[in-house]
C-alpha cells in the first residue's frame, strides 16, 4: 500500500508543476492584437475619430498611447465660461488627420506603461515625422499618461506654463470626470449612444444622426464597462 501512495505522488508532482508553471504563465486578461502587427496605415481623411484618443481604421479602434484626452463631452472653465474643451480636443485631433500630408502609420505602443483598460490594442501614430500624442500634449489638447514618456511630460509641463489649450482655465481630470466627478456648474453631456444591439457610436460618428436611443454613455470608457463594443463599418 505505501509503495502505492509513493508512485501516486511521484506522478502527481510533475502534474502540479506543469498546472503551476501553465497558471504563473498564462496571462489574466491579454491584451487585444493589432490586425496587423506590423502595424497599419492608412490616408489621414480614412480615419475615424471617435474622441480626443481613440480612433478607428479600417473598423478596428485603436487607443492612442501615452495621452489622456478630455473626455468628448466634458467642460472645461476658461475666464469664468464653460467651453467643451472635450469636443475642441476630439476635433483638434480630427484636424491632424484631415490635414494630414503624409499617411498616417500607426504601430503597438506600450501596454504596460499605456494606463488604458486594454480592451482596445494601444498604439502610437504619427503623421509622417509628426508624433500625433506628442502634437495633442504639446498643444494642451491632452495631458501625458503618467510614465509612458518622459519627452511627453516635458511637453505638457511646457503647454502648462504657457498656459495652453486645457492648461488655460479649470478642469477635472479625465480619469476624474470618467469618475463621476464634475466642475461646479458643469453641464457634461454624455455623447454616446447604445444601440441596443450591443454596439456604442460616438456623436462625431457620420452614422449617429441614423440612430436614436434613450440609453446615454458619458465616455468610450463607460461604454466598455457596459460590454458594448464600437459599431463596426457596414460590411
Amino acid at each position: 500500500m505505501k509503495r502505492v501512495i509513493r508512485l501516486i505522488v511521484l506522478l502527481a508532482i510533475p502534474a502540479l508543476i506543469a498546472i503551476g508553471l501553465h497558471w504563473h504563465s498564462a496571462p489574466v486578461r491579454a491584451a487585444p492584437q493589432l490586425a496587423d502587427p506590423a502595424g497599419l496605415e492608412a490616408r489621414g481623411r480614412d480615419v475615424q475619430v471617435i474622441d480626443g484618443d481613440t480612433i478607428m481604421i479600417a473598423g478596428q479602434v485603436l487607443d492612442i498611447a501615452g495621452m489622456d484626452a478630455p473626455e468628448l463631452g466634458q467642460q472645461c472653465l476658461h475666464n469664468g465660461s464653460f467651453w467643451d474643451c472635450g469636443m475642441s480636443s476630439a476635433m483638434q485631433l480630427r484636424k491632424y488627420f484631415a490635414m494630414a500630408p503624409f499617411d498616417v502609420h500607426c504601430w503597438p505602443g506600450d501596454q504596460e506603461r499605456a494606463g488604458k483598460a486594454g480592451d482596445f490594442p494601444i498604439v502610437e501614430c504619427g503623421i509622417g515625422e509628426r508624433d500625433v500624442a506628442a502634437a495633442m500634449i504639446s498643444d494642451g489638447e491632452a495631458l501625458p499618461i503618467a510614465g509612458y514618456s518622459h519627452r511627453y511630460d516635458r511637453l505638457s509641463r511646457d503647454a502648462d506654463n504657457a498656459g495652453i489649450g486645457i492648461h488655460g482655465g479649470d478642469m477635472i481630470a479625465p480619469s476624474d470626470w470618467r469618475a463621476g466627478k464634475r466642475l461646479d456648474g458643469e453641464t457634461g453631456r454624455c455623447l454616446f449612444i447604445a444601440d441596443g444591439k450591443g454596439n456604442y457610436l460616438s456623436t462625431l460618428d457620420p452614422r449617429f444622426a441614423d440612430f436614436a436611443s434613450d440609453t446615454k454613455i458619458c465616455s468610450d470608457e463607460e461604454a466598455r464597462d457596459m460590454n458594448l463594443n464600437y459599431l463596426p463599418p457596414s460590411p
